[in-house]
């Protein structure tokens, strides 16, 4: 597989993985603030209950932290010159 594919499936899947956190995120944040008695028909989205919203919510940010990972090393030369160019920082010639 080539680096820019690679690269490509990387930043695809972390695309991915933050739409999953974004959404169970605010389904998280609408949870009605009651007892757990009367979650037990709550449904965001007529799908997901609070603790099915949890576990996605979970499973999706630590493959975040994965992929954020991967990702930033596979872009470590980029990601240097940027931070050079943001601090002033000059090129020995």
């Amino acid at each position: 597989m080539n680096k820019l594919k690679f690269k490509a499936i990387i930043s695809s899947l972390l695309l991915i993985a933050f739409v999953v956190v974004a959404i169970t995120g605010v389904g998280l944040w609408l949870v009605p603030k009651s007892s757990p008695t009367n979650l037990t028909d709550w449904k965001f989205l007529g799908i997901f209950g609070k603790h099915q919203l949890e576990r996605l919510h979970t499973i999706g940010g630590f493959l975040m932290i994965a992929l954020i990972i991967v990702h930033l090393f596979s872009n470590w030369k980029m990601f240097i010159g940027e931070l050079k160019v943001l601090f002033g920082i000059k090129k020995n010639k």
